[in-house]
């Protein structure tokens, strides 16, 4: 896999026609053609506006490729970063009720992956982003989630706090990070212990 994952970094495009065949000669149920060609999907769905109907035709198919992955290698690090990232990005295409049952999955994804390695500053902030927007759902949406589920999800701004500070602890100052420990204060109404006494170098990667 070495030279495909040399391709990817150059030319994702050529890369997805060689994990092509790669799938289609026998790499179906192999894990790791699957997850590098779901990675490969995102990054090329990623170039099309998110209204564009073949940004939602490459996530979907990123989606259950690899979910696949991390079905077949549930111990696999990055088959389950993989799943957790497509699922989350396929529920921007999703109705309420598939919305909140691929919720569960992601946050699923998401703490195996970080069983596995708690420093994955990436799927901490996704967590978190999960725990902030499960916590911020309004008195409606909580009523059509505990229609269709006994046990709706559920979560506090607390717990998105804490994922966010994880991550800023391997990652600090990352802009979009900081964005929602600052929303996490503002909601918790103690703003001030967002602004730090020291002057901080914003990373906008």
């Amino acid at each position: 896999m070495e030279a495909i994952d040399k391709l990817i970094e150059v030319d994702k495009e050529k890369a997805l026609i060689e994990l092509r065949k790669l799938y289609s000669s026998g790499g179906s149920n192999d894990s790791e053609i699957l997850w590098r060609l779901a990675s490969v999907l995102y990054f090329i769905a990623s170039t099309y506006e998110k209204k564009d109907t073949k940004r939602k035709e490459l996530i979907l198919e990123g989606r259950e490729l690899s979910q696949k992955a991390a079905e077949l290698s549930p111990s696999s690090l990055k088959s389950l970063r993989w799943a957790a990232i497509l699922t989350g990005a396929s529920t921007d295409y999703l109705a309420t009720k598939d919305k909140i049952e691929q919720g569960y999955l992601f946050k699923s994804l998401l703490d195996r992956a970080l069983n596995i390695d708690s420093t994955e500053y990436a799927l901490l902030h996704m967590r978190g982003r999960f725990a902030f927007s499960v916590a911020d759902l309004s008195w409606i949406e909580r009523k059509v989630a505990s229609t269709l589920y006994a046990t709706p999800p559920t979560a506090t701004i607390e717990e998105a706090l804490r994922d966010f500070l994880a991550a800023n602890e391997v990652k600090p100052n990352w802009l979009e990070n900081l964005l929602f420990i600052g929303k996490c204060y503002v909601a918790l109404k103690d703003s001030r212990s967002f602004f730090p006494q020291r002057s901080i170098e914003i990373d906008c990667e």
